[in-house]
């Protein structure tokens, strides 16, 4: 495909054990919310479906969660045990571009002893939005989760041009989902990819090109 074909790009972050970092909002003694399991579980589950979610959804603050286990500073992106955070260098290029409903909500990060900050400035990512563009039918190498169900993911070893969507890709929004058709994924606009390589800033994201059919 020519460079100069419109695409989209999928990222395979959620299914990246190594982007696990061990901080997390449990144990907070002021808020009950955040010693809940069950409430937890579904924030970090509609977030990944690209819902909308408020403020209060989101930690505010993070701590480390082993004693023996220094945190050092973030990565641009990781995966904190369920919340997806993101530095304030990549919070500066998402907000350039049109997020639609998605969020980044400021959480302070500090070490086990809640004293103790983390370098850097940190956010909560609420993917917020979805689009309706994936083609099962022009994606052969898309992995097919359930025999029965029109639920599909990237492949164990995805390559450029695996995915192909429609062009309602295009349109709209730079950040979204596909729920529930693609899951365990997320997607972004070529101009969004293109600013963040140029701010050196894709490198957990685990980036592959997308097709545009129809044009």
């Amino acid at each position: 495909m020519k460079k100069t074909e419109p695409c989209a790009w999928v990222s395979r972050a959620f299914m990246n054990t190594m982007l696990v970092r061990y901080v997390t909002p449990e144990g907070n003694l002021i808020d009950p919310r955040w010693n809940d399991l069950r409430w937890l579980a579904d924030t970090m589950t509609r977030n990944q479906r690209g819902e909308a979610l408020p403020a209060e959804r989101f930690p505010a603050e993070l701590y480390g969660k082993y004693s023996l286990k220094k945190i050092n500073k973030l990565p641009d992106f990781c995966d904190a045990l369920g919340y997806w955070v993101v530095s304030a260098a990549m919070a500066d290029v998402l907000r350039q571009f049109d997020l639609g409903h998605t969020s980044l909500y400021p959480t302070r990060v500090y070490q086990h002893d809640r004293k103790t900050p983390v370098e850097g400035e940190y956010y909560c990512l609420n993917f917020g939005e979805r689009k309706a563009s994936f083609l099962a039918d022009a994606s052969p190498r898309a992995n097919k989760v359930y025999p029965n169900q029109d639920i599909w993911a990237l492949s164990l070893a995805p390559k450029n041009d695996d995915i192909a969507l429609s062009a309602n890709a295009l349109e709209g929004v730079d950040l979204w989902t596909e729920e529930p058709r693609f899951t365990r994924a997320f997607f972004l606009s070529d101009r969004l990819v293109t600013a963040l390589r140029d701010a050196k800033l894709t490198r957990y994201l685990g980036l592959f090109r997308c097709r545009i059919e129809g044009q």
